[in-house]
């Protein structure tokens, strides 16, 4: 009798011991989760910041090709109203370059 409430004793003590066990794996995986979470929203949040800067850049990027290609724009303008026949005499190289660049390719 004695050696049975013994061996009841030794059950109960592992079984103690298990449960304790699978409760600190528990806390253990609840903790890294926890951190895990954490990681991620760090991360996330550092992508969407780099996303914005970089969104910030490209439209400030994009401004300034709009203002520089708004004044060649104008500059071209006044300059052919200034200088007609330059103008015209560079249109008609430019033509008679791509001309020959074409029949130059068509022969080879």
């Amino acid at each position: 009798m004695a050696n049975t409430s013994l061996r009841n004793a030794s059950l109960q003590s592992m079984e103690a011991e298990i449960e304790s066990l699978l409760k600190s794996l528990e806390n253990l995986k609840d903790d890294a989760s926890d951190e895990s979470r954490r990681t991620l929203k760090t991360l996330k949040s550092n992508a969407e910041n780099a996303l914005k800067h970089s969104r910030h850049l490209l439209a400030d990027a994009y401004e300034e090709v709009k203002v520089k290609t708004r004044e060649t724009g104008i500059a071209t303008r006044d300059y052919a109203q200034e200088h007609p026949w330059t103008t015209a005499g560079v249109a008609v190289g430019a033509l008679g370059l791509l001309a020959a660049y074409l029949l130059f390719k068509r022969g080879h």
